[in-house]
């Protein structure tokens, strides 16, 4: 953090020394490396936001299954425990899709970064 004088006794910290243009600037870069990555992208945050209810809905239905084996109610204990088995099912094959999705974007980022740094390298005189 870069300081500058406000007063003469005050100084204030300037959270970035890069004027915003220039934070504008990289990040339309960065977002111009991923650019060909768009659909796997977009693919992995559609199913996070799919995923996203049924993360919820455990905590939930883990609740209603102690609350039923508590009063002693074990038919609802079971249809909850069986929710919950349902409802996780479904949460880890989203899961999956997500860190798959994600991962192979990255993947495939790192590569063209990669090659294009290798192309540099050659492309620079000895």
């Amino acid at each position: 953090p870069i300081e500058k004088e406000v007063d003469s006794n005050i100084y204030v910290k300037n959270e970035s020394p890069l004027p915003t243009t220039q934070r504008l600037h990289g990040t339309r870069r960065i977002l111009s490396l991923v650019s060909s990555q768009k659909p796997y992208l977009y693919s992995g945050c559609l199913v996070l936001l799919i995923r996203l209810p049924f993360s919820l809905a455990i905590p939930h239905f883990v609740s209603t299954a102690i609350s039923a084996l508590s009063r002693g109610d074990f038919i609802t204990a079971q249809n909850e425990t069986l929710m919950i088995f349902l409802i996780g099912t479904i949460d880890a094959l989203l899961d999956f899709w997500c860190v798959y999705l994600f991962g192979l974007a990255n993947l495939r980022i790192i590569r063209g970064l990669r090659m294009d740094t290798f192309v540099a390298i050659l492309k620079q005189d000895v």
